[in-house]
Parts: C-alpha cells; structure tokens; sequence
C-alpha cells in the first residue's frame, strides 16, 4: 500500500493511452459496519470490468482485473487493514492500493486518465499538517489532517535515531581511574559532567541534523505546517538550529512516547487549525487581488488556455463539485456532458488539476463555502 502523499501520485499524474481505472470506495474499521465492504467492492469492481469491455475490448481484460478480483478475496485486507476510505489507481502494470483516512465518494471509471481528485484533496487540502516527535536519541512524524494521522517513512539516509550514550559509559567504575578516597568524589562529579557532555553534544549533533534535513528533504517542497511535540529541553534544542519557516511557533511540551496517535491528533488539530483557516484566507486574498489586475480567472476556457500555455501559478478547486465534460486541448475548448453516464465524461477540474501539476504549478484543494467563485475553480495566473 501508498501513502497519500504528491511524491506517491507522480506515477499517475504522467500522461497515459488508457485504459486508467479509479476506483474509491468508503469503508468501515470495525464489525459490523464493514462486513458489507466486501459486496460494495465486488459491485465497483464490477462496473470497473463492464467499462473496461466496452471502452477496451481489445485488451487483455482478465489480465487487467485479476488484480482487483485477487483483492476482493484477502479476507486479512478487509479485515485488518482498511480505514475509512479505500483508493485503487491501475493499469496494464500498475496495481496501486490507498487506504485513507477519511470518506470518499463511492466512484469508479475506466478512462484514458486517472481520477485523482479524491487524493489531490488529501494531499493539496489546506487543512494537512505535519508532526514531528521529537525526544533526546530518536523522532517519528506524522502527516494528516483533522481526520487522521499516517506515520512518515523516512528515507533511508534520513537522521532518525542516535544510540543512547548513557548506555556505553553507564556501567564505568569510578575506581579504573586509580585515584585515591581524596579525590575520588571530585572525580565522580567530573566523570559525571562528562557523561552529560557527550549527552548534550550528541543530542545537539543529533536534532542539528534533524532540523537541517527536516527542511531540505521534507518542508522545502512540502510547505506544511510542522507540528513540535516533545520536552522543553529537547525542543529547545531542536529550535535553537531551526532555520525552517514552516515549523510553528506554537509547540505541544509533552513526552510523545506517552501520547497514541488519536491523542496525538487531538493535540496538534487546535494548533494547525487557526494556520489552517488563514492559508485559505491568503489564498482567497490573492486570487482577489488578481483578478482585479486581470491576472485571475474563473472561466473554464479561460482557465484551460491559460493552463495549456503554462501560465497558471496557482488552480483553486472546489472539493465538492465535480464537472462532467471533455477537454479538446488542439482546439482549446471544454465540451459539457450532461453526466458521468456518458462513456466519454471525465472530471474536468480533475484534468485540470493534473495539467497545472505537470506544468509545476500549485494546486489547492478549498472547502465549497470558502470558493470565491461558483465555477468549481479559480486560477491565479503567472502574466
């Protein structure tokens, strides 16, 4: 399985012949809500192989689905390793499973691109946030919103732990120093100064580390908040060679080893969510400010020349409205459809979206009451 994050959707967001199936689906946690995901799965999957025949007859359809089918009966998938949403993204070599943390609409399509939507808003919401754990020796984070939790996978060359000095020098006797009862208690005391030395220094090597590497591989393309949680003396240590704009102010002084994930989140929510509220504002802001320069638009032609000539810098999308149609990019034109009933009908604002991604532009996922607009979309342009 993948986790939701931009890096993960790179795969899918290149441009690809078809046939593309999505395939999003709600599910449970617990019994018994979740015994009926097994059927509501199968039904999907098949909508998924009865599209597929009809738009990809030609193909090796058993080969394409087999994956799906093998899927529906891993009694131990379905029982053990669902969340509240399931995401499936395939092709002719690629099999790729989401669970997620919060509910998505139950979809599925086959068409000559992915549906991306439902996971371009978990990772370009304006409400996903980061957590780093932070204690003397080691460090976990987190990524999520106020749904839920995912534990980051660092990479490998990523600063995550440091051996516990205390455990190598611990067991030392005073006497192998050969010193004499007079000295000895003033020895004890520098034998234990040193002790806290190598602490410090290695805690301070350690975090220095943490913090370079926090903002170079992770905050610099991410740009998410980023969360503090851990004692005062660590922390202290942490900040004092943080140079990353992204780690807020406000930090949560507790030892994280002691917090579950749920309280974890319970935690750090209040702290994100007046940020939260504010990156929408500012982006709403701009876009205001734009448009009365003409540098702005909410027209969906408009909008599509402007993506296809690289000039959009920022794609504001409604997370809730989706739009049934056909891009023509040689013509330039955005042909409505009545719905999704119609074989030829792909989310607009999805492929949209996808075109700004693969130009390098940003795309931001805002609640509906928040859109300036009433067209599913706003657009900040570059010139």
């Amino acid at each position: 399985m993948q986790q939701v994050n931009l890096q993960g959707l790179t795969y899918f967001l290149e441009r690809h012949e078809g046939p593309c199936l999505s395939l999003y689906q709600p599910t449970h946690r617990s019994h018994p809500e979740n015994q009926q995901d097994i059927i509501r799965y199968k039904n999907l999957v098949k909508e998924l192989e009865s599209s597929l025949a009809e738009k990809y007859a030609k193909r090796d359809i058993a080969a394409i689905m087999k994956p799906f089918h093998d899927l529906g009966e891993d009694r131990d998938f379905w029982q053990q390793k669902v969340l509240d949403g399931l995401a499936i993204l395939a092709d002719e070599t690629r099999f790729q499973i989401f669970t997620l943390q919060r509910q998505p609409e139950e979809f599925a399509v086959v068409s000559d691109s992915f549906h991306l939507k439902p996971l371009l808003r978990l990772t370009q919401t304006q409400d996903r946030f980061q957590v780093l754990c932070v204690t003397r020796t080691d460090i976990q984070m987190y990524e999520g919103t106020r749904d839920g939790l995912d534990q980051v996978l660092f990479a490998d060359d990523f600063p995550e732990h440091i051996d516990d000095p205390t455990e190598e020098v611990a067991d030392v006797p005073v006497t192998s120093y050969g010193l004499g009862p007079s000295n000895r208690q003033g020895q004890v005391m520098h034998y234990k100064g040193s002790r806290k030395d190598a602490i410090q220094t290695d805690k301070e090597r350690f975090l220095g580390a943490v913090a370079r590497a926090l903002y170079n591989n992770i905050s610099k393309e991410g740009k998410l908040p980023v969360v503090l949680v851990g004692l005062p003396e660590n922390i202290g240590v942490f900040r004092k060679n943080n140079q990353n704009p992204y780690v807020l102010e406000h930090e949560i002084n507790i030892d994280p080893t002691s917090l579950t994930v749920e309280q974890l989140l319970k935690k750090a929510w209040p702290v994100v969510e007046p940020v939260a509220a504010k990156r929408v504002q500012d982006e709403i802001a701009r876009f205001k400010q734009a448009h009365g320069t003409g540098l702005a638009n909410d027209d969906l032609e408009n909008v599509l020349g402007a993506v296809l000539d690289g000039r959009v810098d920022t794609l504001m999308i409604d997370a809730e409205k989706r739009i049934a149609g056909k891009i023509d990019r040689e013509n330039r034109k955005v042909e409505l459809l009545n719905d999704f009933s119609d074989p030829e009908a792909e989310d607009v604002l999805d492929d949209l979206a996808e075109m700004v991604i693969r130009r390098s532009g940003d795309v931001k996922i805002i609640p509906s009451q928040y859109m300036p607009t009433d067209t599913g979309l706003a657009a900040i342009y570059r010139f």
